[in-house]
């Protein structure tokens, strides 16, 4: 959830020609492709990153509705307008943060554990795992976590494990300096031709051209 204190930005993706406005505040589901943003300097913006079964949650709403898409939360629920103004009206990032936390806290419990389990599966390691072995980690039959991570990502479990890799190299070619070579074999593609094919599948970027024009936040571009 992204909150904003100033004028709309203009939100393109991978680099298509149209684009929208971002609404002062809205929700950005995940992203499987760049994002460019033509921000100004003086830009405030707030954001609040939510696992997918908070999103289901708060939003009522799976996650995968907001796949790829921003959505102006003022349209799934007034009471957002309430907390923006709030966010507003604070006097500092960390009462922003408080503020957030103590309204989130409120409407999140209780959460499914198995869902929330199945939510973190992007923020585990980068071991090389297969659909039958998440299943059974997560005491699922391989069609039930189907329908799981299609209602929490809107993807296949496929589509996640694919997702989960690409995040885990474009993490390490944003952040580091590692070599691609590196990169790509401990993010668990199987050569590097597979890595690059696939990190460009995402990006529209070899990673050595998106390396070269990165901007200070992963997966984004800036104008």
């Amino acid at each position: 959830m992204i909150f904003s204190f100033d004028d709309p930005v203009p939100f393109y993706r991978n680099n298509q020609q149209q684009h929208v406005l971002t609404p002062r505040c809205f929700v950005n589901g995940i992203n499987l492709a760049t994002i460019q943003l033509n921000a100004p300097q003086q830009q405030s913006f707030f954001g609040i990153e939510l696992h997918p079964a908070a999103v289901k949650k708060l939003l009522k709403a799976p996650c995968g509705v907001f796949l790829n898409s921003i959505t102006d939360l003022e349209l799934v629920n007034k009471e957002f307008y309430v907390l923006w103004q709030q966010l507003a009206e604070a006097g500092s990032f960390n009462e922003r943060v408080q503020t957030a936390q103590e309204w989130i806290i409120q409407k999140l419990c209780p959460v499914h554990e198995q869902e929330m389990a199945i939510s973190g599966f992007l923020d585990g390691n980068s071991e090389p795992v297969s659909v039958a072995s998440l299943a059974a980690n997560f005491c699922y039959s391989p069609r039930q976590l189907h329908r799981k991570t299609q209602e929490l990502f809107g993807m296949s479990t496929e589509a996640l494990i694919r997702y989960k890799r690409y995040i885990h190299a474009l993490r390490l070619t944003h952040h580091t300096n590692e070599t691609l070579t590196r990169i790509g074999y401990s993010s668990n593609y199987y050569d590097q031709a597979h890595f690059i094919r696939e990190f460009k599948e995402y990006t529209g970027l070899t990673p050595g051209d998106y390396r070269r024009q990165k901007s200070g936040l992963p997966g984004h571009f800036f104008q």
